[in-house]
Parts: C-alpha cells; sequence; structure tokens
C-alpha cells in the first residue's frame, strides 16, 4: 500500500546576515503555501522527517522479512547478536565520549550525524561559515575515534 512521505517541505536560508526558515505545504484547498518558522519548530520539523524516514526503513524491512523462505530466516535468528549488557555498555561508552567533547563540537556533531543536517543547513542555523561547521564535525569525530580507541574499541574507519 503506497503512503505519501512527506505533507511538507521545510528549507532554511540566510538573508542579510541572518537566519530564516520557512515551511512549505499545500492548504485544505489545495493551494500551496509558504511560512516562516521558528528555529526550534524547523529543527522539530526536520527530526519529524527523520523519524518518519526511519519508520519507512522498518516498514520495508518488514517487507523483505515477509519475503524470506525460512531458511534464510532461521539464518538470520541463528545469528549471533551482541548481549544486552554489551549494547547497553555501548550506549554508555558512547554518552561518555559524547560528553569529552566542547558543547559547539558535540552540538555540530548531532546535527550532522543524528538530525541528518548537511553542512550548508548547519551553518545556516548556527550562522557562521562552512568552514567552521567541517571542522567542529572533524575533529569531533577524531576525538571520538581516539576516545574509543583508548577504551578499546574498533572503531570501523
Amino acid at each position: 500500500m503506497p503512503f505519501e512521505k512527506f505533507t511538507y517541505a521545510v528549507r532554511a536560508e540566510n538573508a542579510d546576515g541572518a537566519p530564516r526558515y520557512f515551511a512549505a505545504f499545500v492548504d485544505g484547498g489545495g493551494n500551496p503555501q509558504e511560512v516562516e518558522i521558528p528555529r526550534e519548530v524547523y529543527l522539530a520539523l526536520e527530526a519529524c522527517r527523520r523519524d518518519m524516514n526511519r519508520q519507512i526503513a522498518s516498514i520495508k524491512r518488514h517487507q523483505e522479512r515477509l519475503a524470506l523462505s525460512e531458511g534464510q530466516l532461521a539464518a538470520r535468528v541463528n545469528a549471533s547478536h551482541a548481549p544486552m549488557e554489551e549494547r547497553v555498555d555501548a550506549a554508555l561508552s558512547m554518552q561518555a565520549a559524547l560528553a569529552s567533547l566542547t558543547e559547539t563540537q558535540r552540538q555540530r556533531f548531532l546535527l550532522y550525524h543524528e538530525y541528518g543536517l548537511n553542512v550548508e543547513q548547519i551553518a545556516t542555523v548556527e550562522d557562521c561559515a562552512h568552514p567552521a561547521i567541517v571542522k567542529a564535525i572533524s575533529t569531533a569525530q577524531q576525538k571520538l575515534e581516539k576516545y574509543f580507541l583508548e577504551e578499546g574499541y574498533k572503531t570501523g574507519v
């Protein structure tokens, strides 16, 4: 059953040195509308978009599982999974690692990796130059990799 992904679009722009945020949608009469919104609403709508993408991915995974043979399902069930203790340990380690970053690095790293904003969007939100965003994210990644290497985790880089 197909469904519409998004009923709105958001965008950010930098006008006269000040970030501005907009939401576009079609009203009940079928007329396209665009309104200026506060930064917090922009971030909340972006979070909704990410959540919906996660739900869509979950539905696709569910549909994929329905198409698997019994042998394929059994192989997936028997695959080794990390015990709960290891997953909790990893989550606590990630929190500690993030706490080792400066507030600016942590915010930019999370906006990029967790909230899915690109460098241009973050620069607009924070009203700063792109190189500053790239440097903060890169430095944060290096610090996190170093933290996890010192803790004995493999980084996959």
